[in-house]
């Protein structure tokens, strides 16, 4: 029977173990972003200047055969230490009494019970202040625990124990000798004292890497780009230093290595970043690649921008600070600098728009690093934490979702924030309204980089004399044949010969009449003013049977390919790979690409035949095979061109594009 007090009875808010077990699966990406919730602590609730990581490895029997195992992961840091009720809120979820603190890099008192339990079942947690290492205070997260005691009574953290309790756990000697080592003491009272804090990770259960080597290198290249402004900093100068230790012993030379900065925009000069150094090709182009390392592979040619965004707290407004790079071009060298360089490997992993909260990385935003060659440019957004609300930043700290919804509706749209409002892709009180406009230019940035980035290529490859331009060799075609029989267009343009701002702007309406996306209209023009009169722009015509036609606004030849055409898709669309997907392909793959390249110019010519065979008793067939004649002598004439020939050579980093237009 059921009674009142039985059907009215308030359930928990937490259901204990089942809470605990649900936070060790929050999302973090990995052990290396785990572990910098730690050093956020580090930095900035224990004000440390040095950080010590290291990685215990131990051989572990497995079923097979005994192997490596990291085994312990210590943090040990020489911040201001903790009271022990400080130390006590430390391991609760959400109780640290730092929340909503903007003050910092941290914020959400979430951060070292959180990292630890999406990595291992036990944590120990030793600090001490102005004492010794040997007088910590000591308490522990124990996950078996939790899940033992569970039904028994309330879940709590045990109360720090100190040196002399019964039931207390030693720091090991070698963690007090190694911080002592690092550490510098205050001697304001005579001896010297310490304060610090040491966390111990063991029962590791959701490593990202079990191997110490593999850890210590990946670990280096994301904390090294997330705290590269620490470690860089002119006014202080934080240290992160990590080490492996095999059994008891710490091995390698000099024991701790220095995490180094890791700079996405590739501002600073490798060899004092993780990039060590960077390829040039040699002036002549015959000599192998040489390393270069007196400067930073990218320039800051774009410099910076501010944009204001209004507080949600109604405090008045904050400004967003952006930096923009673009790779040099002789830090490209070759035909894939992507694959075959030491930056451009290094810079596939730092695409992106890094996004910076208190100068420490929130994410590397990927939305608008698409292709091959956005490896080639940087840009770094910077906000303060008062804008948490509007970036959508999530309590661990490794996303700002609503910068990158805001990027990717000014990609895919291409609209001001007014007709984008009015088109339905947001609403005027949602966070993505204060960062639209920031988000539109943005974008329109990264294009102009990207253009400029393929022009100063070309540039470079043509001075160097293994790439032509292709202005020249479309000129170099037009100018013979012009002069023979011009086109309309052509006589138009002899006749009136317009300044180049109207050229530029009888151009421009004749694309907007034939209804050409407004960035192809762009891109189009940007190549047309550096001198290029020859244009491939691809529109979805789904109800024409025709899979080409030419077309001409004065003196610029358009040719338009139907990519809504069923022979797009079996002819060409097959054949646009990008340079990653290239560099995956296996030789029968790339074979096999070469021969369906060979068979789509058959099917063309074919289809061509057979409409000259079906009109071959036409009274047509003398027309057609008249059409035939001058497109093959046009043929020759481009073919033969040794210019033309060079530009046609397949260059693995230019870019394609594909849906409704490309240049």
């Amino acid at each position: 029977m059921v009674t009142p007090e039985t059907t009215q009875r308030e359930a928990p808010l937490l259901s204990g173990s089942q809470t605990v077990k649900s936070i060790r699966d929050t999302g973090y990406k990995g052990t290396d972003y785990a572990l910098a919730e730690l050093i956020d602590n580090s930095f900035q609730w224990g004000d440390a200047n040095t950080v010590l990581l290291v990685i215990v490895q131990r051989k572990v029997q497995g079923k097979q055969r005994a192997a490596k195992r990291v085994d312990e992961i210590w943090v040990i840091d020489d911040g201001g230490g903790m009271t022990d009720e400080a130390l006590n809120l430390a391991l609760s979820f959400g109780g640290s009494g730092k929340y909503d603190d903007r003050s910092g890099i941290g914020r959400f008192g979430m951060g070292l019970p959180q990292a630890s339990v999406s990595q291992c079942k036990q944590t120990d947690v030793w600090t001490w202040q102005k004492s010794q290492p040997e007088n910590a205070s000591h308490t522990y997260l124990d996950l078996k625990e939790v899940e033992d005691s569970a039904k028994k009574a309330a879940l709590t953290v045990p109360w720090p124990t100190t040196a002399g309790s019964p039931d207390y756990t030693e720091m090991p000697d070698w963690v007090r000798d190694v911080f002592k080592e690092h550490a510098i003491p205050d001697t304001s009272m005579g001896l010297p004292v310490y304060s610090g804090t040491a966390i111990r990770w063991t029962n590791l259960d959701k490593l990202r890497w079990v191997r110490a080597d593999a850890m210590f290198a990946h670990t280096e290249y994301l904390l090294g780009r997330v705290y590269r402004h620490f470690l860089t900093s002119d006014t202080r100068r934080r240290s992160i230093k990590v080490a492996i230790m095999e059994g008891d012993t710490l091995v390698g030379p000099g024991v701790f290595q220095d995490v180094r900065p890791n700079d996405p925009l590739y501002l600073q000069p490798a060899s004092e970043t993780t990039l060590e150094y960077w390829e040039a090709a040699a002036e002549d182009d015959k000599a192998p690649l040489i390393h270069i390392t007196d400067e930073p592979p990218f320039a800051e040619h774009y410099g910076s921008r501010d944009f204001v965004i209004q507080r949600p707290d109604g405090q008045g407004a904050s400004t967003v600070h952006a930096r923009l790079s673009l790779a040099r071009p002789e830090a490209r060298p070759g035909r894939n600098p992507g694959k075959d360089t030491h930056q451009g490997r290094h810079a596939r992993d730092n695409s992106g728009i890094s996004v910076m909260r208190a100068d420490r990385e929130l994410v590397l935003e990927k939305t608008l690093a698409q292709e091959a060659t956005d490896r080639w440019w940087g840009v770094e957004v910077a906000f303060d934490p008062c804008l948490d609300e509007v970036f959508g930043v999530t309590n661990n700290k490794q996303d700002a979702p609503y910068l990158g919804q805001a990027l990717r509706l000014a990609r895919e749209h291409h609209l001001p924030k007014d007709e984008a409002i009015e088109e339905g892709l947001f609403d005027e009180e949602h966070p993505i309204a204060e960062l639209y406009d920031m988000a539109y230019q943005l974008v329109a940035l990264v294009n102009q980089m990207k253009q400029e980035g393929k022009s100063e290529k070309q540039a470079a490859s043509r001075a160097r004399g293994t790439q032509p331009d292709v202005t020249n060799v479309a000129s170099s075609v037009k100018q013979n044949r012009s002069a023979v029989t011009p086109t309309p267009g052509e006589t138009d343009f002899a006749d009136t010969k317009p300044d180049p701002s109207k050229a530029v702007e009888t151009i421009q309406q004749a694309l907007e009449e034939q209804d050409v996306p407004a960035e192809i209209r762009k891109l189009i023009i940007a190549n047309y003013q550096r001198g290029v009169t020859v244009q491939v722009i691809e529109r979805p015509m789904k109800q024409a049977a025709a899979f080409f036609w030419p077309d001409e606004a004065l003196n610029l030849e358009i040719l338009c390919l139907n990519n809504a055409h069923p022979a797009y898709e079996s002819l060409i669309r097959p054949l646009r790979v990008s340079s990653e997907e290239l560099e995956r392909m296996t030789e029968d793959e790339a074979k096999g690409m070469l021969v369906q390249s060979a068979d789509a110019m058959t099917w063309l010519l074919l289809a061509w035949s057979r409409y000259e065979n079906e009109h071959r008793k036409s009274p047509l067939s003398r027309n057609i095979q008249e059409i035939r004649d001058g497109w093959g002598r046009r043929l020759a004439e481009y073919v033969e061109d040794q210019a033309f020939k060079a530009a046609l050579q397949f260059d693995g980093e230019d870019e394609t594009q594909d849906g409704e237009g490309g240049a």
